[in-house]
């Protein structure tokens, strides 16, 4: 017997599942089996990315980008800058091509950048609730408001290190590396943050919640690999149990080491599907975006209790960072504007 190669899918889902199917045989050859992808139960569905994320991510850095150009071009080939490029075709003309802090374009971008940071204080006020956390709920939900807050909160401090023009001295230098150590330990926080599994409305969920959903992906991918004899593959994803006892710091390079790893393993299971087994793309990418969840969610469980104490020193680092930084680029601003010459 062979089999059929059958693919069916569940009206108005993506779930499959792998089964063999016997087909009568040719010639007196011995039954085989073959995948067949079949409709898997239902499943509750996943939060989905956001579309807007990964496109911010190559927003700040297409954004960057430019900004170097700008910035060596205008230090050494002025006629070849956008700006200048802009004055030969008769536009911007107002807008000097000058490559100093207090001129120019550079000046319009340290202003831009001082928006921006301020800006993106509006989201603790999303947090804290009041007329602006009313307001805010209308407009997107605290997922959205974090997105926006980290692209303000990375975007701001590009425009004003290339504002600078790469010179700090006196409380600039100050500025600069308290607005550089505040943005990273932003983003250390936007991780921290995510370790922390929350329901669709931004509520943290418990340890038996987390145990629920680590359930119902392991039965999905149950389901989706029946059939398959990769097991040995799919058991390669977990998570160390010891979390609980490490310190804060090392817990937090551990996390990351093993979400590396684990990604890692994720895609070489995805090879192996392929090259070993002939998995079809549309099975087997479905299948690998379960083990990726899969793994970060154990992760997440070993680590619940860590990373709520992570995410609470971290507070404590992060807004007195943020209000030195605040308080030094106002005098900073307020000096320029009582002594900048006349």
């Amino acid at each position: 017997m062979k089999t059929s190669a059958l693919r069916k899918e569940e009206p108005r889902t993506r779930h499959f599942t792998l089964e063999a199917v016997p087909m009568p045989s040719v010639r007196g050859e011995a039954p085989v089996t073959e995948e067949r992808v079949a409709p898997a139960a239902p499943m509750a569905k996943a939060p989905k990315r956001r579309a807007f994320e990964p496109f911010l991510v190559i927003s700040v850095l297409f954004v960057t980008a430019v900004l170097i150009y700008e910035s060596m071009t205008q230090a050494s080939l002025k006629h070849m800058s956008l700006l200048g490029l802009a004055h030969a075709s008769g536009y911007l003309t107002y807008i000097s091509v000058e490559y100093q802090p207090s001129r120019g374009l550079w000046l319009l971008f340290g202003w831009l950048g001082t928006g921006m940071m301020v800006l993106m204080m509006l989201y603790t006020l999303r947090k804290r609730g009041g007329a602006v956390g009313r307001l805010g709920e209308r407009l997107g939900t605290m997922r959205v408001w974090l997105n926006a807050h980290m692209f303000l909160g990375v975007m701001g401090p590009v425009f004003i290190v290339f504002h600078t023009t790469f010179k700090f001295n006196g409380i600039i230098g100050t500025s600069f590396w308290c607005m550089v150590v505040t943005a990273v330990f932003g983003v250390l926080g936007r991780y921290i943050y995510l370790q922390i599994p929350r329901s669709i409305t931004g509520a943290e969920l418990k340890e038996k919640d987390i145990e629920l959903l680590i359930t119902g992906l392991e039965a999905e991918i149950e389901l989706r690999s029946k059939g398959l004899k990769a097991s040995a593959f799919l058991s390669e994803i977990s998570a160390p149990v010891k979390a609980q006892s490490m310190r804060p710091l090392s817990a937090l390079l551990y996390m990351m080491w093993n979400d590396t790893v684990n990604r890692l393993k994720v895609r070489r299971i995805k090879k192996e599907l392929k090259d070993r087994y002939g998995i079809s793309p549309r099975v087997r990418a479905p299948l690998g975006a379960l083990l990726g969840r899969k793994s970060a969610l154990i992760r997440k469980r070993n680590f619940l209790s860590t990373s709520q104490k992570l995410l609470h020193y971290w507070h404590v680092l992060h807004i007195p960072l943020a209000i030195v930084m605040f308080l030094i680029m106002f005098v900073h601003i307020a000096v320029y504007y009582m002594f900048r010459p006349v």
